[in-house]
């Protein structure tokens, strides 16, 4: 198959971002830009610029970029044991940050600690705070890690049973206690095994 070619971009500010489709970090200065119709020349209020990876396009304009970088670490679904339920639920998790939908984030996250608990023994149909205690107090959240627990106890009822919404920072910080917890529990182990 012949790669695509984009036609007539221009050459525009250089930009170093990590693109939404690959997730490569790269720096591109082609692509096209946002003209108002009464001067032909640069904005400086929008820019879409093409991947010289994968050849595909990414909207920026200041600090929003759409698509945005995935978070979080790339697992192989392997770690997982065979529940392919936990690592589509954790790719939701780091695709919802992505497109900016933190409370999402937060949403996954909350359903993923519920599984990670069933998975480690918890009951099911368990309140969300017990499984929490559960992790808790089977020792599957490190010691010096408690403060987070906390964290995801309010983060995930305010996202649950308030009207409000999730920010970047918060999504951040529950999606990062998540990785933190999948590496213990599955990736570890799943090293340990094969080496």
């Amino acid at each position: 198959m012949k790669k695509m070619h984009w036609y007539n971009t221009s050459n525009l500010p250089s930009k170093n971002y990590i693109c939404g489709h690959c997730n490569n970090d790269i720096s591109s200065n082609k692509g096209y830009y946002l003209a108002n119709s009464h001067n032909s020349g640069m904005s400086g209020n929008g820019y879409v610029y093409v991947c010289h990876k994968c050849n595909k396009p990414t909207y920026i304009s200041g600090s929003l970029q759409v698509p945005g970088a995935t978070y979080g670490k790339k697992y192989d679904e392997q770690i997982f044991n065979g529940d392919k339920l936990l690592f589509q639920l954790y790719e939701e998790a780091r695709n919802n940050m992505k497109v900016m939908s933190f409370t999402s984030v937060g949403l996954c996250c909350r359903k993923l600690l519920m599984h990670i608990a069933v998975n480690c023994g918890a009951e099911e149909n368990l309140k969300f705070i017990d499984y929490i205690n559960y992790l808790d107090k089977n020792n599957y959240i490190p010691k010096n890690a408690k403060m987070w627990v906390d964290i995801i106890r309010d983060k995930g009822n305010e996202a649950n049973h308030e009207i409000m919404l999730l920010d970047q920072e918060d999504a951040k910080k529950l999606l990062t206690f998540i990785e933190i917890l999948i590496s213990l529990i599955y990736d570890m182990p799943y090293i340990a095994k094969n080496i």
